[in-house]
């Protein structure tokens, strides 16, 4: 007899289980699906590797952000030795903030007249796709692609998109013309620089006039990897700060420095705590 109650006791269990799993799972399947988005996304993040490197420097940051949902799309983007540019897939309705991960296939090329016509030709590509604001994030020598970008179209255009913001990671901004590595007795943070004057007339003159002209929101990154040699291994701090030079309102700016091992030149696009700041950034 106590067996028998026990058997009952436990079909009863089993069917209202039975019969709690029916209701969820009608529930579930009579759900509206999550609404796919009538237009596209008007705003893309497009990243830029440095000297001799590849997308695959922008790989960490690109996952990162998607892993914390600021975007749900990678889109490689491609330009040839002879300039043409070709993208994996185009800008789609469904795509939140898609990244747009750039490969300079000549990355060695300092003939910043022909990164300028590479970077302009993606972002008419992408103002085609309908985007019409841009984050432009560089490392080390993409920094100066962004640069003479940005000095060769201080007007704005409707032919291309708005950069919204700028991300610079160990940029060496204070380069001197045929010359990829940075000089490390220049320092345009300080106005007393003896070396300001053949800086301005060979290198960036006129970047200023982009941020007097437009609203982008600057964000330096650098590290210090050297303790008192104040560098990253590659490029030296002054080098990275001289980018605040230019930058001048109604644009704004705003520096982070990271330290130790792994504030070193290659693995600040690899630091956990500078994608933080990324997505900070990026959402502010």
């Amino acid at each position: 007899m106590k067996k028998n109650k026990k058997m009952i006791a436990i079909a009863g269990a089993s069917t209202a289980i039975l019969a709690m799993l029916a209701i969820g799972l009608t529930v579930w399947l009579t759900q509206p699906a999550k609404p796919i988005s009538n237009t596209k996304p008007t705003e893309a993040t497009v990243f830029f590797h440095g000297y001799g490197s590849s997308r695959n420097a922008e790989q960490t940051m690109s996952r990162y952000l998607i892993q914390q949902g600021y975007s749900n799309r990678r889109i490689n983007a491609t330009v040839s030795k002879s300039g043409q540019v070709s993208f994996s897939g185009t800008v789609k309705k469904e795509d939140q903030n898609p990244l747009i991960l750039v490969q300079f296939n000549d990355n060695r090329n300092t003939n910043f007249t022909k990164t300028n016509q590479w970077v302009t030709k993606i972002m008419e590509d992408l103002h085609d796709q309908g985007i019409q604001s841009v984050n432009l994030i560089g490392h080390s020598m993409g920094n100066l692609a962004i640069a003479f970008y940005l000095k060769n179209h201080v007007q704005q255009s409707d032919q291309l998109p708005v950069v919204k913001r700028q991300i610079a990671i160990a940029g060496p901004f204070n380069f001197l013309k045929d010359s990829p590595r940075p000089k490390s007795n220049l320092n345009l943070a300080d106005p007393a620089s003896q070396s300001e004057a053949d800086f301005k007339k060979v290198a960036l003159a006129g970047l200023e006039q982009y941020y007097e002209n437009n609203q982008t929101k600057v964000l330096n990154i650098y590290g210090n990897s050297m303790g008192k040699e104040e560098s990253d291994s590659t490029v030296t701090n002054n080098a990275s700060k001289s980018l605040k030079y230019f930058v001048r309102q109604p644009s704004t700016y705003q520096e982070k420095l990271f330290t130790g091992k792994n504030a070193q030149h290659s693995k600040l696009h690899e630091n956990q705590n500078v994608n933080k700041v990324l997505k900070q950034f990026l959402t502010e």
